[in-house]
């Protein structure tokens, strides 16, 4: 049997001629060779990895946990808890681990440390909470959940300051309305009789001032009456003839007086300054 073929036109191209049946067969076999070489080989099978037990970790003593909580080291923190250590154990100063986890702003940790067990109200040597080590550093987030767990809010250190006092210190606002919204007495006086309003005065926290004065701290509330002291602002001195230098006593003030006394010792440094020979310009 003859097979009848047309006769094929030839096919001028700059890459090939083809002139009969045979030479696009070549051509047709050539690309598929092209396309082959393309394709990527399939990846070989990754063997599976088995995971490697984790090294067992050494017993962690007290001096360790108190350091793996102020750098957060939770691998630490967890075998010490799971071999039964104590969450509220202190060092001599009395810093527990939640001390330490408020100060540095570890919120993950302190609530780990709230659930095995750490006491929210754990006091220092100076008495202060975890909420005063919070304010401290202004760690909002950490001061709510503290508050949230049930913590003191007008807690008092040994000199009888709050977590207020200390917010309006250390210029954290956002703490101290968050305190003020969680019921602590705004006009609270420490020791030496000093509202958180004297220590705004006293520390140049301008808009703590304007806060405290929004929320109704009081203007008139005078502190301690003090020998030698901080708290008149500005005080003199005597001597007795033939004895030693007698102790200056300040009147109490208030915050308003302050302010002044502030703002008149301000004014006679300056006053000095320019009178003074050595330092005309």
């Amino acid at each position: 049997m003859v097979l009848f073929l047309p006769q094929l036109e030839r096919f001028n191209s700059s890459r090939t001629n083809l002139e009969n049946l045979a030479d696009l067969e070549k051509l047709v076999q050539r690309r598929k060779e092209k396309r082959l070489k393309r394709r990527v080989p399939p990846k070989a099978p990754q063997p599976e990895v088995k995971p490697q037990p984790q090294a067992q970790l050494e017993p962690v003593g007290l001096e360790v946990f108190l350091k793996a909580a102020a750098e957060n080291q939770e691998a630490l923190i967890d075998k010490y808890l799971a071999d039964g250590g104590d969450p509220n154990a202190h060092d001599k100063l009395h810093r527990t681990a939640l001390h330490w986890a408020c100060l540095k702003g570890h919120c993950e940790l302190v609530n780990k440390l709230l659930e095995a067990g750490a006491a929210v109200d754990t006091r220092d040597l100076l008495d202060r909470t975890p909420v005063f080590w919070a304010c401290r550093r202004g760690h909002l987030d950490i001061l709510k959940q503290l508050l949230n767990w049930g913590a003191q809010v007008n807690a008092r250190d040994k000199i009888w300051s709050t977590p207020l006092h200390v917010a309006v210190r250390t210029g954290h606002c956002d703490c101290l309305e968050h305190l003020i919204a969680c019921g602590a007495r705004i006009d609270a006086q420490d020791k030496e009789g000093d509202t958180a309003l004297h220590e705004a005065v006293r520390h140049g926290r301008y808009r703590a001032m304007k806060l405290l004065l929004l929320y109704g701290a009081g203007l008139g509330v005078r502190n301690a009456v003090s020998a030698g002291g901080r708290l008149g602002g500005v005080g003199g001195s005597g001597t007795r003839l033939g004895t030693e230098p007698a102790p200056s006593f300040q009147a109490s003030v208030t915050p308003v007086q302050l302010a002044r006394d502030w703002q008149r010792g301000i004014q006679e440094a300056l006053q000095a300054h320019v009178r003074h020979t050595r330092t005309r310009c």
